[in-house]
């Protein structure tokens, strides 16, 4: 599917506020909004937009610690280690990776308490063979998916 710039202009107004009207955002880029309607449904069908969602605002939710955790691990253990953090709440995003680690995983606690917890309890899984702990001390450009 191609996308033109009008297929663009929709999505940056989607972006922004998912919850916008139709109608609101046709005034906003000079169409009908049964244009806007259709050229939605078409992305959606298409796969170009994914689902709408929320977006929270974590430290809002007293969620104030970030951090990325490296992981090494042994590869015959790799897909069990991966199904197992895949189903923790706290873990935001799971990456693989190459270079010193084999997985990166990004995590957003209340506290250092419970960032110590998931260390002891979630990553003492065998075939675990080594971490690197980088917590974010602060943004210079925060994500605009956890606002961290």
């Amino acid at each position: 599917m191609s996308i033109d710039q009008r297929d663009i202009k929709i999505i940056q107004s989607l972006t922004g506020d998912a919850r916008k009207p139709y109608k609101t955002i046709a005034k906003e880029i000079g169409v009908s909004d049964a244009t806007v309607r259709k050229r939605i449904k078409r992305m959606l069908e298409a796969g170009v937009i994914k689902e709408f969602t929320v977006l929270l605002d974590y430290r809002a939710l007293g969620r104030i610690i970030k951090s990325f955790i490296g992981l090494r691990v042994h590869p015959p253990k790799l897909k069990e280690i991966v199904e197992h953090l895949e189903k923790n709440p706290e873990v935001m995003v799971l990456y693989r990776t190459t270079g010193d680690v084999d997985l990166l995983v990004e995590v957003i606690f209340s506290d250092m308490e419970e960032l110590n917890s998931f260390l002891e309890s979630e990553l003492s899984l065998d075939g675990i063979t080594g971490t690197v702990v980088t917590v974010v001390l602060s943004p210079y450009k925060r994500c605009p998916y956890t606002g961290l």
